[in-house]
């Protein structure tokens, strides 16, 4: 293994770091746009209260984000991430298979919060560890609270409302 220069690396690093942050942006953003196109279609008040308190959650990763970057005196740049792209168009076909059963669907929408909300537990646990490694401790606290958001909005609502969406299935 060659000897690298470690200013080009942590450059390296921190390019990164900052492309991650706006994918997660731009994720962030998608999310939004989407859950606003669907918000009206959900019937369940339950579910709709949770789905928009978690709207909220989505609105103050948001502000984080534009936060660091105005700190840092430059232009935060919505970055695609594949991998967002490809779970929100997985979403929009298992949605579309239940167009017409509102419980199946609403069940459906529960399963795709999850995932996102995993796939965000994720990509913000490995950014505050660059936070970290870069030297970034505000940032890396700002964003291990993005993780235990999410780690709450699993175990204090989607847990319920799915085992509550099982149960109500069970008797029908």
């Amino acid at each position: 293994m060659t000897e690298t220069n470690p200013n080009i690396t942590r450059c390296k690093l921190e390019m990164f770091f900052l492309q991650s942050l706006c994918e997660m942006y731009h994720a962030e953003n998608l999310i939004a746009e989407e859950f606003r196109k669907i918000e009206d279609k959900i019937i369940s008040p339950k579910l709709h209260q949770i789905l928009t308190g978690h709207f909220g959650i989505h609105v103050k990763h948001q502000s984080r984000l534009q936060k660091f970057f105005q700190i840092r005196g430059e232009t935060l740049n919505p970055r695609t991430s594949d991998t967002v792209e490809a779970i929100m168009e997985e979403a929009s076909v298992h949605l579309s298979h239940f167009s017409d059963d509102i419980k199946n669907w609403e069940f459906t929408l529960v399963l795709v919060a999850q995932k996102f909300a995993h796939y965000k537990i994720a990509a913000y646990s490995t950014l505050a560890q660059l936070a970290i490694k870069l030297n970034y401790p505000k940032l890396a606290t700002l964003l291990a609270v993005s993780v235990q958001e999410e780690e709450d909005f699993l175990a204090n609502n989607l847990c319920e409302i799915y085992g509550s969406i099982l149960n109500s299935s069970d008797n029908s």
